[in-house]
């Protein structure tokens, strides 16, 4: 598990660091977002005080950052279980093509779309540093206990607000485990739980967003969130 994150997320960052180092806002939130979607929105929204002419171009980027997670995701599914996969595939493809969609309309909306300058992401880490690696490992080990008490304490239902209250963490941990844990539940309970982990980590990120963001430039940035949460809401209402 730690071997297949650590690896997506360190090809993101040697393509943002050496490929395209003079990448422009777009580009940044698409790479960022395969490397840490959190991390790229906190970096993002406290560029738009400084940017303020781009502030709806720097939205589409924290977008398509959101966009890439739920890529990520549905790759980390794939490899480790593809039952799984064919339940959450269908969720998981809709929400990366509307997250990118409503980036891009925010993005082209007319009046919106301004030169873009360069910009860089440089306060993000090398994914593959030792304590991050450490601290995945950990947290990886924790929720394998976690998640086994809360299902036999607790049922379906504390597995539901297991998965709310990881959401203002890290939420790959807690996802790779469900992914690979062999728990005594159905499948579907699994996938519902996994996207109320990502409905309660995007709210994070919009209220990351929200607290950093330029003071009056964030109509987009809240129409943007809700559009895509309400979606993911609904999908974990269906399963």
């Amino acid at each position: 598990a730690v071997v297949v994150i650590s690896s997506i997320s360190y090809i993101s960052y040697l393509l943002r660091k050496f490929v395209f180092k003079e990448a422009g806002l777009l580009l940044l939130g698409i790479l960022g977002g395969l490397y840490s979607s959190t991390a790229t929105t906190f970096v993002l929204a406290r560029k738009s005080k400084a940017m303020p002419d781009k502030s709806n171009e720097i939205t589409a980027a924290i977008l398509l950052a959101l966009s890439m997670m739920y890529l990520r995701i549905f790759i980390l599914c794939i490899i480790f279980n593809k039952e799984l996969t064919a339940i959450l595939a269908p969720y998981l493809i809709v929400l990366f093509l509307l997250s990118v969609a409503v980036g891009l309309v925010i993005y082209y909306y007319p009046g919106n779309r301004k030169k873009s300058e360069i910009e860089s992401l440089d306060q993000t880490k090398n994914p593959l540093e030792f304590n991050v690696a450490l601290l995945f490992t950990g947290l990886y080990i924790l929720f394998t206990f976690v998640n086994y008490f809360a299902i036999k304490t607790w049922g379906t239902g504390g597995l539901h607000i297991l998965a709310l209250i990881v959401g203002v963490a890290d939420i790959d941990p807690f996802l790779l485990n469900m992914f690979q844990g062999k728990y005594n539940i159905d499948l579907s309970v699994i996938a519902s739980a996994s996207l109320l982990a990502i409905v309660s980590n995007n709210f994070l990120k919009m209220f990351y967003a929200l607290a950093l963001y330029a003071k009056h430039y964030k109509k987009w940035l809240i129409i943007g969130f809700m559009i895509i949460i309400a979606v993911n809401l609904l999908f974990v209402v269906l399963l």
